[in-house]
């Protein structure tokens, strides 16, 4: 038997996942919609089922089971009655140091586990697991025609894969061909999570095929790599939701990378970035010019195309004329013409375009060339404010990449208003962050000097941020800003040290990495890359 609904929205009243007055709020929204009062619970709190499950491990003071690093004890698993898995889901597992557990998805089936314990042993101890990750460890135990009886079709794969991975804020959804099946994974503020167990080989084969129809794919063809899209709406009450889809064949199978593609455009305003109101003050000045350029870079993924989005949305679409080069296009702007490049059209070709729309604004997705780069520099210089991004590790990097890759180094000067860099941290779930003094090691690597009191925090991993310790990103930021000195060294042909030494408006990364840490934004292990930065430029 599974869990009933009532055991688990107690377990969250307990620790305080919500109060009562909200679930009998949202009870009598369930009755309007006909949907079960846990699922309700969790699209409106957007809370994922496995918040749920560590509720209830935590109201009962048990470990729960992460079935994708511990194991089930084949020998032990083999002793118990088929009859009795199926009828009560559970399975003996050993965690990452061998401890011995029996993991549930109901701590008050009595009957099931006193019938377990008999064989395994009347003091194994008890774990909390899901039934997704439970039931497919289950499976490979119990006679075919038992597993087949209450089998998931891939229709209904998929729409509980997405739902989950919305509910959970996933940036992408991985379906992997492996060697015993098929493995999906969501990644969830940029690291890799199990989503359920793994899956067998023909269920697995199903929902990859699923997702081939839906996103336009030719289903035959399974020796190439394919690309497609899809629109869908994975249930009640869930918004549509656009992904970009990806395969390509692997050793033991096809494997699909889904890119969610949910606009949320409360997130995107410059105040929710992360960035110091110092430097966003600044950003909003070089917006205000009427031309020049305005960069910003990292590496893929660090968030490039977030605050660039930001700053479209500082701008009045209604009395300005903005035009967007962009591969792919990821947010819709209203009030901006926003134009997909690709194939026939690259950004070079979208810009000299732009040119002859009267544009007062352009966004270039990417600097990737000369030829973009030149006709940028030369849109900067005739009136028009641009917007871009680049790939260097730091601000002033940005300057003599684009004199690496043939700008005269007097345009970059002239046209040139800042450059941001960036990167993303995971930000510590406020909820169960846990806060220290720093050791004297940690002192010193955060620059702090005798005396000054402060203190840190360490993840320690809750229902809320399904036991990870973080939930969200935030961004660390780098600023520099370009006075008329700069423009003369620019030009002068100045390297990046020298431009950051002479730089009196700079923001370095990794002061912003130690007024995040000391804030208890994040943690120090994510920070500490960028404050050793700090050490080294401190040198």
């Amino acid at each position: 038997m599974i869990l009933n609904e009532a055991a688990l929205i107690n377990a969250g009243m307990q620790i305080g996942l919500y109060d009562r007055e909200t679930v009998n709020r949202l009870r009598g929204h369930a009755r309007v919609t006909r949907q079960p009062l846990l699922d309700t619970l969790s699209r409106e709190l957007a809370l994922p089922r496995t918040a749920f499950y560590l509720a209830l491990a935590e109201a009962h003071a048990l470990p729960y089971a992460r079935l994708d690093r511990w194991t089930v004890d084949a020998a032990l698993i083999g002793r118990l009655p088929p009859s009795l898995l199926k009828r009560h889901p559970m399975a003996p597992v050993r965690d990452e140091d061998g401890a011995l557990y029996l993991a549930v998805n109901d701590p008050g089936d009595h009957a099931g586990v006193e019938t377990a314990r008999r064989v395994l042993g009347a003091g194994t101890p008890l774990a909390v697991a899901e039934p997704d990750a439970l039931a497919p460890l289950i499976a490979q135990y119990v006679a075919a025609e038992a597993r087949e009886a209450g089998a998931e079709d891939p229709v209904a794969l998929f729409d509980r894969l997405v739902r989950e991975a919305l509910l959970r804020r996933a940036s992408d959804l991985h379906v992997e061909s492996v060697k015993d099946g098929v493995r999906v994974r969501l990644r969830v503020d940029g690291r890799l999570q199990p989503c359920g167990g793994l899956l067998p080989r023909a269920l697995g084969d199903g929902l990859i095929s699923r997702v081939k129809v839906l996103s336009g794919m030719d289903i035959a063809e399974s020796r190439a790599p394919q690309d497609g899209g899809l629109n869908y709406t994975p249930g009640e009450g869930f918004e549509p939701v656009e992904m970009r889809v990806a395969s390509i064949p692997a050793r033991f199978g096809e494997r699909l990378t889904l890119r969610v593609m949910k606009s949320d455009p409360g997130r995107q305003s410059l105040d929710s970035l992360g960035m110091p109101p110092a430097m966003v003050s600044r950003l909003r000045e070089a917006l205000a010019h009427p031309h020049g350029i305005v960069l910003v870079t990292g590496p893929t993924g660090s968030g490039k195309s977030t605050t660039l989005y930001g700053a479209l949305r500082e701008l009045d679409a209604g009395s300005l004329n903005i035009l967007t080069a962009e591969d792919p296009i990821e947010q819709i702007v209203p009030g901006v013409t926003q134009v997909q490049v690709g194939g026939k059209l690259g950004f070079a070709g979208a810009l000299r375009s732009f040119l002859r729309h009267d544009p007062d604004v352009i966004l270039v997705g990417e600097i990737r060339d000369i030829d973009t780069a030149d006709v940028a520099l030369k849109a900067a210089t005739t009136g028009h404010m641009v917007l871009s991004t680049l790939h260097t590790n730091s601000s002033a990097s940005a300057i003599t990449r684009l004199a690496d890759i043939g700008c005269e180094r007097f345009m970059i000067g002239a046209t040139l208003h800042g450059v941001i860099a960036q990167r993303l941290v995971r930000m510590l779930c406020e909820h169960c962050r846990r806060p220290r003094p720093p050791t004297p090691a940690e002192r010193e690597l955060l620059g702090l000097a005798d005396g000054v009191e402060a203190e840190v925090h360490d993840p320690r991993g809750c229902a809320r941020c399904l036991g990870t310790g973080y939930r969200g990103r935030i961004g660390l930021f780098e600023a520099l800003w370009i006075d008329a000195a700069l423009t003369t060294l620019i030009a002068a042909g100045a390297n990046e040290h020298d431009l950051a030494r002479a730089a009196r408006d700079y923001w370095r990364l990794a002061e912003d990495a130690r007024a995040k840490a000391l804030a208890g934004q994040t943690s120090l292990d994510e920070a500490r890359p960028y404050l050793r930065l700090l050490a080294r430029e401190d040198r």
